[in-house]
């Protein structure tokens, strides 16, 4: 890298005063040399990614028959993993992990028609993410940058560095997060048979301790976007990015006082009560009715904030909104002093409050959650069976977004460098930096209060036929639409515009963004499947399944997944254009699986015989799994802040060429057609949709063979070969959409694993 950094790129006068940053250059020994020869700085560092991992796990059930009409049953299973992978250089992840669960049950028999069964079981989980330097080396002390201090020992790592057009560098930004749980759930579900009638009745009780820390950008993050060694003859062209991060020049700096901590509580009940009606022999009608009740968390330490808001959603307003009374203000839960036990303060300009004004648990209780059942089931003769099913279901999404609300209270600082003229440096990369404890222009996380739970109404047909003594044919259509889904969305946005600072637009200029997370979305899904099914018989059973499906959504998760967009963008419009297909989404997917046993050996067909022929020859089973499908759908983005909104999440205008190559020319080295998007204007939105590019399929094939050696009675040994991706071929990961980027259009990542073969011996008595 050294020998290319002053080369061409570099204006003149930034090579004759050869103002390189000091820390930027302490900071590139963590960023390794090239070690490949590709001739340009594209895909020129290639480094094996080592994983470790050390698993034990022990599970000990015991049964007691207390009488004939009680059984008793009890459970106990233990597990602890640990696990570390090597990335870049030095950084990396440790993940420990410990699971323990214990459960008791017991069934009684009433009446010959009526039995009860009765649950009790707690899930305690421990789990610790981390870096590889975590307790090692203090990176952000020998660096001294400001406004990024030591933190605690278990976020020990490396700052994260992103440079566009080039790989970035350093740890995750993400982390650590240490999570101690505990579930403990009470069951009790009663069956009474009443003539034609099978009835049900049930209740459900957990009780929910989350004890979680953690935060984002504990070591801090660094971009450097090329804005200060641009062209002056193009002043809305690409400039070079590690040109202004060798100058210290950054685009966005983020980092946080400390971590966030909770002490989630919650009690949740479910009920049901569910009839199965046998109207005839060959009629079967069953409908139910559910009712849950998921209140949301109460967080025991008194640290979750979220924001009030005294009016609904602005839109693009392009100017500072001066009514006080207009601005969200911050809310910490339970009452008080807003700032006890805390090491921070907020701008005096925000507003904050601890009244109890958004509840003891800052969102409201959604008590309205009904979920009706009804299925039916006819078989018209003894080859055919329609089975036809109608529901409401409720999800509960992660807790990390209520997780969320804990860390505004770690006091996170987010700077955007002046786009024309660029303010923020290594040695100045926050704005205000007199005070250590105030926080200027914070960017808060926050849930919607007056959420509804997240639903999904699903219709389900389908159709068996029996084909033979041995296989059954069976075609199905699936539909769901899902209404209240969650996203995040920005309620501090801009509109985009050539001219004027980023802050100059903010409705609320004393924050950065207000991210909430919001109940606006909305989904649909409709599949077709065929499955061909032969149950085992004369060596041979196999399952073949087919599936033709398309999901469109607004967003596909609060978190966003690999290829999609975290947030939308443009906040001012989600439910038109935001609205694609789910990234998700998988078109085609065929999957076989075939088990057959040779007919070799005593007792089959061939070789009936015992002896050296049995013992070489016999008892051998073949066993394969292919996988097919086509690709995900993925998102192409401008890589920079053409829009001047300061968000990140540009998309480029479509040039109206075909996106797709024809059969035959996709390769690593162009995927798709990158002359198909065009960066935008500055200060404009792009036309380009989201996730409008798909990525590549996956053709995999799996293979195993087994035989049992008896040794004597009651002893024998187990041999197994398994090939993982045997045909070893190369499943392409997702391709670089970021087109500002050199490597736009190319793969240079696998998305699954080059082929694997174990060889096992187990030793059964």
């Amino acid at each position: 890298m050294g020998s290319k950094i002053t080369a061409s790129p570099f204006p003149n006068n930034i090579i004759q005063t050869n103002r390189f940053d000091p820390t930027a250059l302490k900071l590139l020994k963590f960023y390794p040399a090239p070690n490949v020869n590709t001739g340009k700085l594209v895909s020129d560092y290639q480094q094996a990614s080592r994983i470790l991992l050390d698993k034990d796990q022990f599970s000990q059930r015991i049964d007691f028959v207390e009488k004939t009409k009680s059984i008793w049953f009890g459970r106990y299973s233990w597990q602890n993993e640990d696990q570390s992978q090597q990335a870049i250089g030095l950084s990396g992840s440790k993940i420990l992990t410990t699971v323990d669960q214990e459960l008791i049950g017991n069934t009684f028999i009433i009446s010959p028609n009526k039995v009860n069964e009765f649950r009790f079981g707690h899930n305690g989980f421990f789990n610790s993410i981390g870096t590889l330097l975590a307790y090692s080396q203090d990176v952000n002390g020998e660096l001294n940058i400001p406004g990024m201090p030591s933190p605690s020992p278990i976020a020990w790592g490396i700052p994260s560095v992103s440079v566009t057009s080039f790989s970035g560098f350093g740890d995750s930004s993400e982390g650590p997060y240490v999570n101690n749980n505990h579930t403990f759930q009470w069951t009790d579900n009663f069956s009474w048979i009443k003539g034609k009638h099978s009835l049900r009745f049930g209740a459900e009780i957990g009780r929910y301790r989350y004890n979680q820390i953690g935060n984002q950008f504990s070591r801090g993050s660094l971009a450097f976007g090329g804005q200060a060694t641009q062209n002056p003859a193009a002043p809305n062209g690409t400039g070079y990015g590690f040109a202004d991060y060798m100058l210290g020049q950054v685009r966005e700096a983020q980092a946080v006082v400390g971590v966030g901590f909770v002490q989630f509580r919650e009690t949740s009940q479910y009920y049901y009560v569910d009839d199965t009606w046998k109207v005839r022999n060959n009629l079967t009608v069953n409908f139910g009715l559910r009712y849950e009740n998921s209140p949301p968390f109460f967080d025991q330490s008194g640290h979750a904030i979220s924001i009030y808001y005294p009016h609904p959603f602005v839109t693009n307003t392009g100017y500072n909104i001066t009514d006080p009374s207009m601005h969200p203000v911050m809310v910490r839960i339970g009452t008080g002093d807003f700032y006890q036990n805390t090491l921070l303060r907020f701008n005096p300009a925000i507003q904050v409050a601890r009244d109890g004004r958004l509840g003891d648990r800052l969102v409201q209780t959604d008590n309205l959650d009904f979920a009706p059942r009804l299925g039916v089931a006819w078989s018209p003769t003894s080859r055919w069976t329609m089975r036809a099913g109608a529901g409401v279901f409720y999800a509960q999404d992660t807790g990390n977004p209520r997780f969320d609300l804990s860390r505004n209270l770690a006091g996170r600082r987010d700077d955007i460098s002046n786009t024309n003229f660029p303010d923020l440096t290594v040695q100045a990369p926050f704005r205000n930096l007199g005070s250590t404890v105030q926080i200027n222009n914070p960017s808060v996380l926050s849930n919607q209060y007056n959420r509804r739970t997240p639903y999904s109404t699903q219709f389900m047909l389908n159709t068996q036929r029996q084909l033979g003594n041995q296989t059954v044919l069976e075609v199905g259509y699936m539909h769901s639409i899902s209404k209240k889904l969650e996203s995040y969305r920005d309620w501090n946005i801009e509109p985009p515009s050539p001219t004027g600072s980023v802050a100059s637009r903010l409705p609320y200029p004393e924050f950065n963004r207000i991210w909430m997370v919001d109940s606006h979305n909305k989904a649909n899904y409709n599949s077709l499947g065929l499955k061909l099914e032969r149950r085992f018989s004369q060596g041979l059973t196999y399952l073949v399944s087919y599936t033709f499906s398309k999901s469109m959504d607004t967003a596909s998760g609060i978190r966003n997944h690999g290829g999609d967009t975290l947030f939308p963008q443009t906040s001012a419009c989600t439910m038109t254009c935001e609205y694609a297909r789910s990234n998700f989404d998988v078109a085609h997917r065929l999957v076989t699986s075939l088990l057959y046993q040779l007919p070799v050996g005593k007792g089959q067909r061939f070789l009936n015989t015992g002896g050296v022929v049995n013992a070489v020859l016999g008892g051998w089973q073949f066993s394969t799994i292919l996988t097919m499908q086509t690709g995900f759908p993925i998102t192409v983005t401008t890589g920079k802040d053409q829009s001047n909104t300061g968000i990140g999440t540009d998309r480029p205008n479509a040039t109206g060429a075909t996106v797709a190559l024809p059969q035959g020319q996709q390769d690593p080295q162009r995927f798709f057609n990158t002359s198909a998007f065009t960066l935008e204007p500055f200060g404009t939105l792009g036309n380009v949709g989201r996730n409008t590019l798909v990525g590549p399929g996956i053709i995999n094939l799996d293979v195993s063979t087994l035989k049992d050696f008896r040794v004597r009675e009651g002893h024998q040994l187990e041999f197994r070969f398994e090939a993982f991706n045997a045909l070893n071929h190369p499943n392409w990961g997702i391709p670089n959409t970021t087109i500002v980027s050199p490597g736009f259009g190319t793969i240079t990542t696998t998305a699954t694993q080059m082929r694997q073969m174990q060889v096992a011996l187990k030793y059964i008595f």
